[in-house]
């Protein structure tokens, strides 16, 4: 009877944590889009909704739809293929073909949160291959630390080639950004193995969920870094496409400047699918080569199309991700010793 009792109390407290962490998610997207409302409140300030209708009702619709869609597809197909990569170099092999279901559910719950839609990847990878939940979380820190590398690099390349590109002002933080990468690196490659045994540097380099720092090696920096580049590209000549199609004159190498700082800021966290941080970075990134109704009318524009096209792979992830929670649930259900039946 005490077993019984003893297993009720732990089936109401696993109930009860549930629910508490259903509330605080819940609480946690509703401040997400308030704060993203706000953005998109500030950034349409002194427009005219009469021109910004009219610039929709003016724009290419046909031209917009082949560089949105191009835009995306690059995305979704460009980074099925770098985290396949990232995942077969530090844990187990992992094909494209796999990990497309995931990547619809990332792909999805990036409009609700992008914590969440990260928790998809540590999901894949514990339920599929096998990883601790802190070495899956260790391997998305690399790549988001090659992520920053490359953007800086490639901004630090249009400030020197593109000096007219209003991404010149940003010019102090991506020198910020190189010195902390450079030190990241020069810890895991130089001095952090000659540490002595007893320092907590020392402590933080020998950790097995730091491995995917420790053990990679330069021919899978250059391909993830070429892989990324791709994308960054794509979505460059596919954000001058979408300017094209609302007769907005941005030339395409200023385009192509500002891209590692729109890519940048358009995936930040604290903005669910974009909403906001889009309209923001048009707004002010393009001032001077457009008017802000017509900048915002494309804003807009950009946000439906993710939206749009994101709702459905909602449906494509049911199944597998279905799969891979209830291993994982399985794993902190406490078992039923013979006095709980």
């Amino acid at each position: 009877m005490q077993l019984m009792n003893c297993g009720q109390t732990r089936e109401r407290m696993n109930a009860f944590g549930g629910q508490t962490s259903v509330r605080k998610s819940v609480i946690q997207n509703i401040a997400a889009y308030a704060i993203a409302a706000g953005v998109v409140w500030y950034a349409s300030r002194g427009v005219s909704w009469e021109q910004v209708v009219g610039a929709g009702g003016h724009a290419n619709l046909w031209v917009f739809l082949i560089a949105s869609l191009g835009g995306f597809l690059c995305w979704f197909l460009g980074e099925t293929v770098l985290y396949s990569r990232l995942f077969s170099y530090f844990h187990k092999p992992t094909g494209t073909l796999e990990l497309l279901p995931t990547m619809s559910a990332v792909y999805f719950l990036q409009i609700v949160n992008s914590y969440v839609a990260s928790g998809a990847f540590l999901l894949f990878l514990h339920a599929r291959k096998r990883v601790p939940w802190i070495m899956g979380g260790c391997t998305l820190l690399f790549q988001g630390y090659l992520d920053a590398t490359l953007l800086a690099g490639l901004s630090l390349l249009a400030i020197a080639f593109v000096p007219t590109s209003p991404i010149r002002l940003g010019l102090d933080y991506v020198v910020g950004v190189l010195c902390a990468v450079g030190v990241i690196a020069s810890f895991f490659l130089v001095w952090g193995p000659r540490l002595p045994t007893g320092n907590w540097l020392r402590w933080i380099y020998e950790r097995p969920s730091m491995a995917s720092f420790r053990m990679a090696r330069p021919s899978q920096y250059f391909k993830l870094f070429a892989i990324r580049f791709l994308i960054v590209i794509g979505a460059g000549f596919a954000l001058y496409g979408q300017f094209r199609s609302f007769h907005i004159g941005v030339p395409l190498m200023q385009t192509l400047a500002l891209t590692p700082f729109i890519v940048a800021v358009g995936n930040s966290p604290f903005s669910p699918g974009g909403i906001g941080t889009t309209q923001l970075v048009f707004t002010l990134a393009f001032a001077r080569f457009a008017s802000k109704d017509d900048l915002f009318a494309l804003s807009l524009a950009v946000t439906m199309f993710n939206l749009v096209v994101r709702i459905p792979m909602g449906l494509a992830m049911g199944a597998p991700l279905a799969t891979e929670v209830i291993e994982v649930e399985s794993e902190f259900t406490p078992r039923r010793g013979v006095g709980q039946l």
